[in-house]
C-alpha cells in the first residue's frame, strides 16, 4: 500500500512553525499550536514529523539558517569591507518592531531556554557558524588592508557573540532604537 502524498508545502508549514517556535519558545509551544499554524492534521503531523516536535524544531532551526541569515552570509563573501554589512545585521536585531525585537534571537532563545542538550547544541552551531563567518570577512578585509583590528583575532567571534547575545537581552530593556545603535556602533568600532 503506497503512502499517501503530501498535500502541504514544507517549507511554508516550516516557516508556520518557526513563528510559533520563536514567539511562544520550545517548551511553550504545543503540538496542537504547531498543528493549526501549519495547516495539517495531527496524523499528517507525525507521519511528517515521526520525532513530534522536537523534529520539527530541528528541522525548523535548519530551515531558520537557510533562509533568514542566508543574505548576510552571502554579501561577507563578496563585499570589501564588511563592517557595514555587520552592523546592519546587528540593527536588524535590535529593531524593536522586527521579528527579532519582537522575540529575540531564534538560536539565542534556543540555547537559553531548552533543556535538550541535542537541540541546543544544533542551535549553538548556528550561532557560531554565523559569527564563524562573520570573523572570516573581517579577516580578509584585515589581510586587504581594509580595517586594522584593535582586538585580538582569537576573540573577534567570543566578541560578536558577546555583542549578539548582549543585545538580545538589551533589547528587553533599553527600547530606544538610537541607544541601542549607537551601542552596536561603539561596539563595531573595535574592528575599524
Amino acid at each position: 500500500m503506497a503512502g499517501r502524498n503530501k498535500i502541504y508545502n514544507e517549507e511554508e508549514a516550516l516557516d508556520k512553525a518557526i513563528s510559533v517556535f520563536w514567539e511562544k519558545g520550545y517548551d511553550n509551544a504545543s503540538s496542537r499550536d504547531l498543528q493549526k499554524a501549519m495547516g495539517i492534521g495531527m496524523s499528517s503531523f507525525y507521519l511528517a514529523y515521526k520525532g513530534g516536535k522536537q523534529e520539527l524544531f530541528i528541522k525548523s532551526m535548519n530551515r531558520f539558517f537557510s533562509v533568514y541569515p542566508s543574505a548576510v552570509l552571502t554579501m561577507l563573501k563578496i563585499v570589501e569591507n564588511p563592517i557595514e554589512v555587520l552592523r546592519q545585521y546587528y540593527y536588524a536585531m535590535a529593531d524593536v518592531d522586527g521579528m527579532f525585537g519582537k522575540f529575540g534571537c531564534y538560536f539565542s532563545n534556543a540555547i537559553v531556554q531548552i533543556g535538550d542538550p541535542d537541540l541546543k547544541d544544533l542551535a549553538i552551531k548556528h550561532i557560531t557558524d554565523i559569527a564563524d563567518a562573520f570573523s572570516e570577512a573581517l579577516l580578509k578585509a584585515k589581510k586587504a588592508g581594509i580595517i586594522n583590528p584593535v582586538i585580538p583575532q582569537e576573540l573577534w567571534s567570543v566578541y560578536l557573540l558577546n555583542l549578539w547575545t548582549g543585545l538580545n537581552t538589551t533589547k528587553s530593556i533599553e527600547k530606544n532604537p538610537k541607544k541601542l545603535k549607537a551601542v552596536i556602533d561603539f561596539s563595531l568600532k573595535v574592528f575599524e
